[in-house]
């Protein structure tokens, strides 16, 4: 384990309440709420509006890839819909079991699950099986940009990781204090926390 030396800080930049999950894509922000409504904001720095554009019944992670949305929700089971502003429905594509954080990356989504094993598979709508690559110690919030894995961990701390199919040590690079959920746009990481607020900070490579 090793710490960077100059920690970088997380800025209040809006407002992302009671949100349980959080992807982004083509730069904008997808978040699903408590009462599992479906938002869209665009992906900059700013108190924006949240937009409805539907519902993810009973989800509690989500991913964001080729113009398209995953959910794992509580049951167990995938879903996909196209990354639309508007209601669509989802289409069952899978199992994603104990899956409690997700996100994608270069054509592979990776899941943390519930008993801190860390998954992939390919960004698809097949029913293909996830591959157990490694371990996720009590994340709250997983995202990844520029090959990098970052999970934010229930005791407040920001890990980073390289996105390769093994086990490797995670590297703590910071704080992030009562995550939820996150998501990262063109180098820039975003963390939605329990007192429904939205932060933004560079990600190690940006």
């Amino acid at each position: 384990m090793s710490i960077n030396r100059t920690e970088i800080n997380w800025e209040h930049i809006g407002h992302a309440n009671y949100v349980v999950a959080m992807a982004a894509m083509d730069g904008a922000l997808y978040a699903i709420t408590q009462d599992y409504k479906l938002w869209i904001r665009v992906a900059v720095p700013g108190d924006i509006n949240w937009q409805v554009i539907g519902q993810a019944n009973q989800a509690v992670a989500m991913a964001a890839a080729n113009n398209m949305l995953f959910a794992a929700t509580q049951d167990g089971s995938f879903w996909v819909r196209e990354g639309v502003a508007e209601d669509i429905k989802w289409d069952k594509i899978g199992q994603a079991e104990k899956v409690i954080a997700m996100t994608a990356s270069d054509g592979n989504l990776y899941a943390v699950t519930s008993d801190n094993k860390l998954l992939t598979r390919e960004v698809n709508t097949q029913d293909i099986p996830w591959v157990e690559i490694g371990h996720a110690n009590n994340v709250v919030g997983l995202t990844a940009t520029g090959g990098k894995l970052y999970a934010a961990t229930s005791d407040n701390n920001l890990w980073m990781r390289d996105t390769v199919h093994e086990d490797l040590i995670w590297q703590q690079i910071g704080h992030a204090n009562n995550v939820v959920a996150m998501a990262a746009s063109e180098g820039k990481l975003f963390a939605a926390t329990s007192d429904n607020r939205l932060w933004i900070r560079p990600s190690e490579a940006s």
